[in-house]
């Protein structure tokens, strides 16, 4: 079992995001944006997964928060070098 809280849950509709994270989950979250923000500062994209241990990961709770929501199993965080994204670098 996780020591944070860490979920992300669509709304019923598909068109709103809810992250439900207490301090701690709040700083895990935190350094991983910030390792992804270094690569792309320095010119390298990168991705995290984030996964509860159902989909056999450990950085996500795996305890719904609102029941209302779907609950979501695996979060992919991509970081790009540049503000367009995959256009930019393709092109």
């Amino acid at each position: 079992m996780l020591g944070y809280l860490l979920t992300f849950e669509l709304a019923k509709d598909g068109d709103e995001l809810f992250i439900h994270v207490d301090a701690e989950g709040l700083r895990y979250l935190a350094d991983e944006l910030t390792r992804l923000a270094r690569d792309a500062e320095a010119g390298r994209k990168d991705h995290r997964h984030l996964m509860s241990d159902e989909w056999a990961g450990c950085e996500l709770s795996s305890v719904p928060q609102d029941p209302e929501c779907r609950f979501l199993n695996k979060v992919t965080i991509h970081g790009w070098p540049t503000k367009g994204g995959i256009r930019d670098i393709v092109a």
